[in-house]
């Protein structure tokens, strides 16, 4: 009993969230929560030939980088770099969240984060049609979220 009312409380409180999630309008991503949430600014556009193009969002202290691939207005890609520490946690679940659209998907992907920082090796993870990725690059952390 206890399961199904945590899990009905969870779609409620999900329900009326602004997210931009892979495959949404680019346009969703400016007003999704997470712009604010890790005080990001746009920081450019990137022409990647094949109809694709790169917006980056760059947070005021400069620590985190996100990424969007669009192709036709529709993301098609969101990449995440931060530094490789379990205290930015919390701003990893936040993007994932917005990029999948799922509380219960971001928390599944905090797995294969703890995994990565912790092994040094890259880990992924399948949850509802997407795939969430996780690379260490020295000073970075990828956090990679697609189709």
């Amino acid at each position: 009993m206890r399961a199904l009312t945590m899990t009905v409380i969870l779609f409620v409180l999900s329900a009326g969230t602004v997210v931009a999630r892979v495959g949404d309008p680019v346009a969703a991503f400016a007003a999704s929560p997470l712009v604010q949430q890790l005080s990001l600014n746009p920081a450019g556009t990137v022409d990647g030939g094949n109809s694709r193009v790169a917006y980056r969002y760059v947070s005021d202290d400069q620590a985190i980088t996100v990424d969007l691939v669009v192709r036709g207005e529709m993301i098609e890609q969101q990449v995440m770099y931060i530094p490789p520490s379990i205290q930015r946690g919390y701003q990893v679940s936040f993007f994932l969240q917005d990029a999948i659209g799922s509380i219960f998907g971001s928390q599944q992907g905090m797995l294969a984060f703890n995994a990565a920082l912790s092994n040094h090796t890259e880990t992924s993870m399948a949850f509802g049609g997407y795939t969430m990725r996780f690379t260490p690059m020295g000073s970075q952390l990828r956090v990679t979220v697609s189709r």
